[in-house]
């Protein structure tokens, strides 16, 4: 299974379509607020395993109708995760969220809050992690369009303030820079959790294997790959 190509149009509106289905359970995302979760999680602090954050995807009380249905559906999801990836990494100047839009007055308007609302719940899987960001005046900055349409709080101060409002096209237009400020923030972080440095003397392949199976290390992991 190539999990690098990136989705087509098709196979989006396939996830899109899936996400929004009964078959989902209660809570699903839906494809914006899976964009906005996943760049999130792209960008943060630390490095989530799928298996963290693919039941909040899925919804509560998700269950799948086959295995193949489970295989597939997880596979776009993986996709369109190493994409926003790979543009952050080689494009992050050609970067843009997924974003619904409606026609208002003769206009096209684009929707953010679905989006924002899924990048706040990729935060909330690392709530320690993204604390110092947000406790920071620059945090406070490059998040505050994010957290003012993604937040129960942010919903209720554009209710009471139109002068807000008035201000959505300029927020829109942001969403990018401020994904790519957050990624230079972490990105340090991210680097430095990703050097590894050996603290403990380097097993004999003759001594016994420290992950406890009573064999010698060159007949365990250190002859064949294994998962403990």
């Amino acid at each position: 299974m190539d999990l690098t190509n990136p989705l087509t149009d098709e196979e989006l509106d396939e996830l899109g379509d899936f996400l929004m289905s009964d078959a989902t359970g209660e809570g699903a995302l839906d494809i914006s607020m899976l964009d906005g979760f996943l760049t999130a999680l792209a960008i943060g602090p630390n490095n989530l395993p799928p298996s963290q954050w693919l039941p909040v995807v899925w919804g509560n009380g998700m269950v799948w109708q086959t295995t193949t249905q489970a295989g597939h559906m997880t596979s776009l999801v993986l996709r369109h995760a190493n994409d926003i990836l790979a543009y952050l990494r080689d494009e992050p100047e050609t970067f843009e969220p997924l974003l619904y839009e409606r026609d208002h007055e003769g206009q096209v308007v684009s929707i953010i809050d679905e989006w924002c609302t899924g990048f706040v719940k990729g935060m909330a899987l690392d709530e320690e992690g993204w604390h110092s960001l947000m406790e920071s005046e620059e945090g406070e900055d490059m998040l505050y369009p994010i957290l003012l349409y993604g937040t129960e709080v942010g919903w209720e101060a554009l209710e009471n303030h139109p002068e807000i409002q008035e201000r959505h096209d300029e927020y829109v237009a942001s969403l990018g820079e401020r994904v790519m400020a957050i990624m230079e923030w972490w990105l340090p972080v991210r680097k430095a959790k990703s050097t590894v440095r050996r603290e403990e003397p380097k097993v004999g392949r003759n001594d016994l294997c420290p992950c406890g199976s009573g064999k010698k290390f060159k007949k365990c992991c250190g002859g064949q790959k294994v998962l403990h």
